[in-house]
C-alpha cells in the first residue's frame, strides 16, 4: 500500500480504471496535480504501482470483468478509505479496448467481450461506487462512451453498441442516483492518439486527423480535461449528459 500525505487527507478519492495508459492515465496524472487521492486500477499489478507511485495514489489492480475480483476490490478499498479518513467522491471508468473487424465475420465472443469490458464493467463500478459515495450524498460517475456510439462506424458494430449502452446507463443512472447527489456523465472521445489507433499507418492518422474541423487528432489530455471538469464541483448542476471531444468531427 502506498501512502498518502497529510495534505492529501483533506481531499476527495477518485477512482480511475484504465490508469495505466492513454486517457486513463492523463487523467490520473492531472487529477493528481489538482490534489486528489488517485486510485490506480489497471489488470497489471505492476503497472499500477509504478503510475500510484508517480503520482502519490493508490494502486488497486483488478479486471473489471470479474465480478469477483471487483468485490473484493472495493472491500479493499473500502478499508482503505476509512483506514485514511478519505471519502469517495469520484469515478472514471476508462478501461476497454476495441475491437473491429467487418460485422459478418464478428462472432459472439467478441461482442460479449465489449459488453463485459464497457457495459458490465460499468454497471458493477458504478454500482459498488455509488455505496460508498452514498455516505456523504455527494459523488461524481463519469463513463468513456465513443463518437461511434452516435455515428456508427464500418468494422465496429460490437464496440459502437457496447458504447451506445454506455451512454442510455449514464442517463438512467443519473436520474436514480441523482437523489443522493451523485452525478453521472459521459464522455465521447474522437479519435485519439492512444495504444487503440496505435496499429493505424500515418495516412490513416493524417486522414483521419483531416476530417476534423480542428485538423488534428485528439490527444489524452483533451479528453482527461473534460473528465476532470465533470468530476469537480465545477459541473455541480451537470447530469445526464454526453459530451463530445471530438475535434468537430460530426460536424455536417
Amino acid at each position: 500500500m502506498s501512502q498518502i500525505s497529510q495534505t492529501q487527507q483533506n481531499h476527495k478519492a477518485v477512482l480511475i480504471t484504465g490508469a495505466t495508459s492513454g486517457i486513463g492515465l492523463a487523467l490520473a496524472q492531472m487529477l493528481a496535480a489538482q490534489g486528489y487521492l488517485v486510485i490506480v486500477n489497471s489488470r497489471s499489478e505492476a503497472s499500477c504501482k509504478v503510475v500510484a507511485e508517480s503520482i502519490g495514489g493508490f494502486a488497486l489492480p483488478f479486471d473489471v470483468t470479474d465480478e469477483t475480483a471487483l468485490k473484493m476490490a472495493f472491500i479493499t478499498l473500502n478499508s482503505y478509505l476509512r483506514d485514511h479518513h478519505l471519502n469517495m467522491y469520484g469515478l472514471a471508468h476508462c478501461a476497454g479496448s476495441m475491437i473491429t473487424q467487418p460485422f459478418h465475420f464478428t462472432n459472439a465472443s467478441a461482442l460479449q467481450q465489449m459488453l463485459n469490458e464497457h457495459v458490465t464493467g460499468a454497471f458493477l463500478l458504478s454500482q459498488w461506487s455509488s455505496k460508498l459515495m452514498m455516505r456523504e450524498q455527494q459523488g461524481s460517475i463519469t463513463l468513456l462512451s465513443s463518437v461511434v456510439a452516435q455515428q456508427g462506424s464500418i468494422g465496429q458494430v460490437a464496440y459502437s453498441s457496447a458504447k451506445a449502452a454506455i451512454e442510455g446507463m449514464a442517463r438512467s443512472l443519473a436520474k436514480e442516483l441523482g437523489q443522493y447527489g451523485i452525478r453521472v456523465n459521459a464522455v465521447a472521445p474522437g479519435v485519439i492518439d492512444t495504444p487503440l489507433i496505435a496499429e493505424l499507418s500515418d495516412e490513416k492518422r493524417n486522414e483521419i486527423a483531416q476530417s476534423t474541423v480542428l485538423k488534428r487528432l485528439g490527444q489524452p489530455e483533451d479528453v482527461a480535461k473534460v473528465l476532470a471538469f465533470l468530476l469537480s464541483d465545477q459541473a455541480g448542476f451537470m447530469t445526464g449528459q454526453t459530451l463530445l471531444v471530438d475535434g468537430g468531427l460530426q460536424l455536417p
